[in-house]
């Protein structure tokens, strides 16, 4: 049995333009020793090959690509190389061919020999014996998306490059004579087969929002079919479109091939006082899909599919300095929605759809629409900004905002995350996990699903930047104070009687209370804590208090060992994922390689 192991983390990123920390990390306490670092790190300069590889430790490139990048990309020289490494931690490493996303184990015995019964890499060297193979005799079949790779970009070169200005769009002429274009609200008003743009023939309306519409047009000079985003003409959301357009401009300027599942921008135009903006054409949304084929979650294969994309994509808007802000099913379109109709055995799905919604005489259905190929691109990057840029109060759809923008405390990178852990949870019960649209009855399912209660420095953070959320949901603060100043204070409205409970009592939600609504009750108890969640909804009994072997004795009856594995993994995500305090959250970049993505399952996705 192997037993429990990490790799050494280096990295000499310096901290991006414009970030902040609003509370203290969790890796605050790391100290590293700068022999050490002196000692493991080369820091000639003239050796440039050795400055890519100590300085930028891509575990998603082999040493020719890292070579590759760095003839493609000029460094300045940095006198202060030494100072930027951290070396968080440093014990065996854990080395593979494909080093695609085996991540850093450090579970119980059960979980890691589970692990690697079922790896799906071929070769697997461990500090024990780096000279034995791991037999490739138990793993699981997996869906190809899961083994695409994050082609990391030095970290350097995204700093240093100018961020991109204003994008230009170029005006087209249109006749004078023409009647009005606009209805009442500034909307272009969209006729079938009307030439537009002088270029372009309109096909049909793909959806409308408070931005303006989308059709999709056939482009006569490529001669091919494409979506154009037409913004309303009224200047608040023509200043939002330059804004898109700077954002869209620079994932194209830094994944020109796009392969980073993120929409592509093909050109951009100002048609009759509209900003226009021109994109692939591609198929329907996840949440689309979800609702045609009666909110049947996705097999699990499809949910991993879609999760290293994703990831894969976030991943790369952070590392640009970009927040996605809005992450959601509705925001994540398919490039092919066409499916195959397959006979559905997953107790997982068919659980999860018994479980669904309040009609607990629902038939299962025989068959489930199962994706031919679940390959996807991220759109919408109307409410995206960089990180160092205005951040306004509140952002993110509802269902899908993290704790730090509900409590007002600030928010970044993590809040990202946080929507992930949504849109999978969402994925694979058919249906959000959070549906509400009230703050108090919202931080009360965060605090169940996360299974503890909100952080005390997040709650006093919340009070004194006079949140609504902090001002009215939580107890007040614990004051200390002596018998000399007790008569003083005793008329102080913020004072809380100092005995035993009263500190654990201070900064705490107040749910439920004599006037909490019973429906807000009602919607939280139907909540556990996220293992227990999704266990239960998928028909399994997972428990984290107890390691995986005792679980499945617990499960060994409706599930095969492989497959609970797979699950018990998924689960271990989320739990990374759904942490309140957003420092202590998993990034996108630990989550690409999280132990999951090397795990196989057999269902109707992947036979």
């Amino acid at each position: 049995m192997y037993e429990p192991f990490r790799m050494s983390l280096i990295s000499n990123r310096k901290r991006p333009r414009g970030f902040s920390e609003t509370f203290d990390s969790a890796t605050k306490n790391a100290q590293v020793n700068n022999d050490e670092n002196n000692s493991n790190v080369s820091t000639n300069s003239n050796d440039t090959s050795s400055r890519l590889l100590d300085g930028f430790t891509n575990p998603f490139l082999s040493v020719n690509e890292a070579e590759d990048l760095n003839n493609s990309f000029a460094f300045e020289e940095d006198n202060d190389d030494d100072d930027d490494l951290i070396i968080l931690e440093e014990k065996d490493f854990v080395k593979n061919k494909r080093m695609n996303s085996d991540s850093i184990l450090v579970y119980d015995n059960d979980a890691v020999e589970a692990y690697n019964m079922f790896n799906v890499n071929n070769i697997i060297e461990t500090p024990s014996n780096t000279n034995k193979k791991k037999q490739r005799t138990n793993s699981l079949p997996q869906l190809p998306q899961v083994k695409c790779f994050y082609n990391k970009l030095p970290n350097n070169y995204i700093l240093q490059t100018p961020k991109m200005g204003n994008v230009k769009t170029n005006v087209i002429p249109h006749q004078s004579h023409l009647g009005p274009c606009d209805d009442s609200q500034g909307h272009y008003i969209i006729k079938i087969n009307e030439i537009f743009a002088n270029r372009f023939t309109i096909i049909k309306l793909l959806g409308q929002g408070t931005f303006g519409k989308v059709v999709q047009c056939f482009d006569k000079v490529n001669r091919e079919h494409v979506a154009i985003k037409i913004i309303r003409n009224i200047q608040k959301y023509r200043d939002a479109a330059k804004i898109e357009l700077r954002i869209l401009s620079t994932l194209k300027k830094f994944d020109n091939a796009n392969e980073n599942h993120c929409i592509h921008l093909r050109e951009c135009f100002d048609f009759r006082g509209h900003i226009c903006i021109v994109t692939d054409l591609l198929k329907i949304s996840l949440y689309d899909f979800l609702e045609g084929n009666k909110f049947l979650s996705f097999p699990g294969s499809h949910i991993q599919a879609i999760s290293k994309q994703v990831l894969r994509s976030v991943c790369f808007l952070h590392d640009l300095n970009l927040i996605h802000t809005d992450l959601k099913p509705e925001n994540i379109l398919l490039h092919d929605d066409s499916f195959t109709k397959k006979q559905l055995h997953s107790s997982t799905i068919i659980s999860s759809y018994l479980k669904l919604g309040n009609n607990i005489n629902k038939k299962v259905p025989k068959v489930s629409k199962v994706l031919n190929n679940p390959l996807i691109q991220l759109i919408d990057f109307g409410s995206a900004i960089f990180n160092d840029e205005y951040h306004s109060s509140i952002v993110s759809t509802r269902h899908y905002r993290a704790p730090e923008i509900v409590l007002g405390t600030g928010w970044s990178y993590p809040c990202d995350m946080w929507s992930v852990g949504c849109i999978l949870v969402e994925l694979i019960i058919g249906e959000p996990c959070f549906k509400t649209h009230h703050n108090l009855e919202h931080l009360a399912m965060i605090e169940k699903i996360a299974g503890y209660k909100i952080d005390k420095e997040m709650v006093k953070l919340s009070k004194e930047k006079e949140n609504e959320c902090g001002l009215e949901f939580f107890t007040k603060e614990f004051i200390e104070y002596s018998d000399d100043d007790s008569s003083s204070s005793s008329d102080s409205d913020d004072l809380i009687i100092d005995n035993e409970s009263s500190f654990q009592n201070s900064l705490s939600l107040k749910f439920p209370t004599s006037t909490t609504p019973q429906k807000f009750i009602a919607s939280v108890d139907e909540l556990l804590r996220i293992d227990l969640f999704i266990s239960l909804r998928i028909g399994l009994n997972i428990n984290f208090d107890y390691s995986l072997s005792t679980n499945f004795e617990k499960n060994k009856h409706v599930i095969n060992f492989g497959n609970f594995t797979f699950w018990w993994f998924f689960i271990d995500l989320l739990k990374k994922i759904f942490v309140i305090n957003p420092n202590d959250r998993i990034t996108a970049l630990e989550a690409l390689n999280h132990p999951w993505f090397n795990l196989g399952i057999e269902d109707e996705g992947t036979l």
